[in-house]
């Protein structure tokens, strides 16, 4: 067990700061995009997803609606930075782990079926 997740509130404030740190490299993917630097949006995305794993590894896997979305948002920004490999593996891993609630799922499902094609 990470002695992180002994201490709840170590734990809640480790996943709020990754998660806010990945929104924030997300919006400034989205403005670089816009801006035409499809390369630095695709830097700034997988920064993120990065960001985004680091919640995910904080993050207590008994809290299964946050644990879904984490995921999800996680899988998503690895497709943004156009990492399929990376997406790919992060939405079979958890899609196998049994852990996530049905929303989730469907999701991941979806994403992987985008990536397919």
């Amino acid at each position: 067990m990470n002695a992180a997740k002994i201490v709840s509130g170590s734990v809640a404030m480790s996943w709020a700061i990754h998660h806010s740190k990945s929104e924030e490299l997300a919006s400034q993917a989205e403005v670089t995009l816009k801006k035409g630097d499809r390369e630095s949006a695709r830097d700034l995305y997988r920064l993120s997803a990065e960001a985004e794993e680091h919640a995910l590894e904080a993050l207590d896997s008994s809290k299964t609606r946050t644990l879904g979305i984490t995921v999800v948002s996680a899988t998503s920004l690895w497709l943004k930075a156009e990492a399929l490999q990376q997406a790919e593996c992060m939405a079979c891993r958890w899609l196998a782990s049994g852990l996530l609630p049905a929303f989730a799922t469907a999701q991941l499902q979806e994403l992987l079926q985008t990536m397919r094609q």
